[in-house]
């Protein structure tokens, strides 16, 4: 094995004061098959449905655990982790950054998914508003292409989902140019109504999930700005309380390996992940993802760990594609400035992945490649 990199910026957990958890206790319960229960929240997007493959594999189980899946809304997330109606959930930074400082016990524990280029404005095609390429096509400069497509968003109404990663993206590339919220209109709707208002005419401009990009494309949407050019990607991966990360670190680790055991196996089998995925997805939601969507997205428009190794080259890495802690600074400004928090949340309270990633690290190694 490996020698395990330590990051002692961040305070390791057990100097953590153990706080109570909302709801539910801090250690988790062993059914009657030996398995230790576990509940977790998703959310109907592409990437964030992929625990359901390891529960169709039967992976939890093979790890000692059972582990329940509740389907929720993206931004119903945090506040059934907050109330212990989820032990554990698939989110990102922008949701517990958001939540800290009416919970002071919510944490991020470990990353696998940095949306590198999975958000995307959607504009109506020929419409008021001109994409990035037809921008630089013009303007023969990219940076100038970007910010005059920011710019042109000035008094133009926007349909998007505020207050979590998704509307955090547009006021980050608003304030990139010098604007602020203030000099568009905000639309704020959960990403599937946001999508059917928009399509039936409600708006300039769109940004929600994948499947919805994925949706709007279908329908003669284009993409008007994406990814990175927006603003530091979002990092889907695992959120909870600091007393379960304190009293369950054996099956919160297990969690992680059967991820990205997940993830490897779609890196091999994309068809096979991408049916299950699309066909659960597509009989809980108006998504109308298709496989050959799933897999131009794959590996592509978001990036997904396979092992440790690549987890920390991706997220702990400042060099990283999606270095976690331009990504966190961009959260607490957005939600300061925006006034959806009081006070900036401390990383070093609040971001665990470096010492789990250790303690993955020393557990499992850092170069796992078969699924």
């Amino acid at each position: 094995m490996k020698t395990v990199k330590r990051y002692a910026a961040i305070p390791a957990i057990a100097v953590m004061a153990l706080a109570g958890c909302a709801g539910g206790a801090d250690t988790l319960e062993e059914g009657s098959d030996g398995l230790t229960e576990i509940s977790i929240g998703i959310s109907p997007f592409q990437d964030t449905y992929l625990p359901i493959i390891g529960e169709e594999q039967g992976w939890f189980e093979e790890a000692g655990l059972d582990v329940e899946l509740k389907s929720l809304a993206w931004n119903g997330i945090t506040p059934a982790l907050v109330s212990g109606d989820v032990d554990m959930a698939v989110n990102n930074t922008t949701g517990v950054v958001s939540t800290a400082n009416s919970d002071p016990d919510i944490v991020y524990a470990y990353g696998w998914n940095p949306f590198t280029e999975g958000s995307a404005l959607m504009v109506r095609d020929d419409g008021s508003v001109k994409t990035i390429d037809e921008l630089e096509s013009e303007l023969g400069d990219r940076e100038a292409a970007r910010t005059a497509m920011i710019e042109s968003l000035e008094g133009k109404t926007i349909v998007t989902t505020l207050s979590t990663d998704m509307g955090k993206q547009l006021n980050d590339a608003l304030a990139s140019v010098g604007m602020d919220e203030h000099d568009v209109e905000f639309v704020d709707m959960d990403p599937d109504a946001g999508l059917a208002a928009y399509l039936s005419g409600t708006g300039d401009a769109y940004l929600g999930g994948v499947p919805q990009r994925s949706k709007a494309l279908d329908e003669g949407m284009v993409v008007a700005l994406a990814g990175t050019e927006l603003a530091p990607p979002p990092i889907n991966g695992l959120i909870t309380k600091r007393g379960y990360v304190e009293n369950n670190e054996e099956e919160l680790l297990a969690f992680v390996n059967v991820m990205h055991r997940i993830i490897r196996y779609c890196n091999a089998e994309t068809d096979a992940c991408g049916t299950t995925v699309t066909d659960r997805l597509n009989e809980e939601t108006a998504a109308g993802l298709t496989l050959d969507g799933f897999k131009e997205y794959w590996q592509n428009l978001e990036l997904y760990a396979g092992n440790a190794a690549e987890a920390e080259q991706m997220i702990l890495d400042e060099d990283g594609v999606a270095y976690w802690k331009d990504t966190w600074d961009s959260d607490n400004a957005y939600l300061v400035e925006t006034g959806a928090i009081p006070a900036e949340v401390d990383a070093s309270e609040h971001f665990l992945m470096p010492e789990l990633w250790d303690a993955y690290a020393a557990e499992y190694g850092e170069d796992e490649s078969d699924y």
